[in-house]
């Protein structure tokens, strides 16, 4: 009874690992960038980015890319205006088994007028 016990709980301790293991985050970067293309028909921004930081769970392999000056996406608004000009940040993780882009700020341009 003692080794059937001491094998149901091996078991659940390995399927905890993987489990954990699968979902280990392999890149984080906190990213800002400026809008250079909205499209209203697609619902999409086209971003430049400028400035990659390391996010706390790992680090940002984007930085060499960086270096070149090639790092841009093409982001959904998802119902939010925002207009081209605008500074961005975003996060994004990846794992081995998937990607996420979550939106952490936005900066308007701000347009003045003056009065003659």
């Amino acid at each position: 009874m003692k080794m059937k016990n001491l094998l149901i709980g091996l078991c659940m301790i390995g399927g905890v690992y993987t489990s954990a293991a699968t979902a280990e985050v392999i890149q984080d970067c906190v990213l800002t960038g400026k809008v250079v293309n909205v499209s209203q028909v697609d619902d999409t921004m086209r971003v430049n980015f400028y400035d990659l930081e390391h996010g706390e769970l790992a680090t940002c392999m984007m930085k060499r890319r960086a270096k070149r000056g090639r790092v841009a996406a093409d982001m959904t608004t998802s119902g939010l205006e925002i207009p081209r000009g605008s500074k961005v940040t975003y996060a994004f993780q990846q794992t081995r088994s998937e990607s996420k882009w979550q939106l952490l700020e936005v900066q308007r341009p701000v347009l003045l007028s003056s009065k003659l």
